[in-house]
């Protein structure tokens, strides 16, 4: 008896589970981003080195997010559609409570830019004489994201797939 209502049991969790993972929540803001620009001199011609760094948390306890590829956007002062600059992004894996760390470090040349320095309330020739622009975003609505593609998976799918990997 013990038995046939321990199966029930384990067997509403795993149906539980299924119906959960179906509604898994995307997620839909970047955690603590920064951003960080310094100019130096590439062949001859002005760039810039821009670094940015964020997070992606996953919010679920049974889902896998995979192959995540997305946009990460500054919006302008008027409209939230209004974009002045924007970057892709990849993460491999984000695991159930687990925030993806995001480092994007690239390299522009100073058209491409430009509008975001000034947008940031900056110029060329104050970002020289500064060395760099250092920026933090907290709840701020110049900052944005959007996904592209992801893969949701199960943890417990995942798990075993690595178990069966190593055998």
């Amino acid at each position: 008896m013990v038995k046939k209502n321990l199966a029930k049991l384990v067997l509403c969790a795993a149906a539980a589970g299924l119906l959960l993972s179906g509604c898994a929540r995307i997620p839909e803001k970047l955690i603590s981003p920064t951003l960080k620009i310094e100019p130096f001199v590439e062949n001859n011609a002005p760039a810039y080195k821009f670094m940015l760094s964020s997070g992606i948390q996953n919010e679920n306890s049974d889902t896998v997010f995979l192959n995540m590829k997305g946009v990460i956007f500054f919006n302008g002062p008027g409209k939230s559609d209004d974009r002045i600059f924007s970057v892709p992004f990849e993460l491999p894996v984000v695991l159930p409570f687990d925030t993806g760390i995001i480092e994007i470090e690239k390299t522009y040349p100073e058209a491409e830019i430009i509008p975001l320095i000034r947008f940031l309330g900056s110029d060329k020739d104050k970002l020289a004489a500064d060395r760099s622009l250092e920026r933090s975003f907290g709840d701020d609505k110049t900052i944005g994201f959007e996904l592209t593609g992801y893969e949701k998976r199960d943890i417990l799918e995942v798990l075993k797939d690595k178990v069966d990997e190593k055998n």
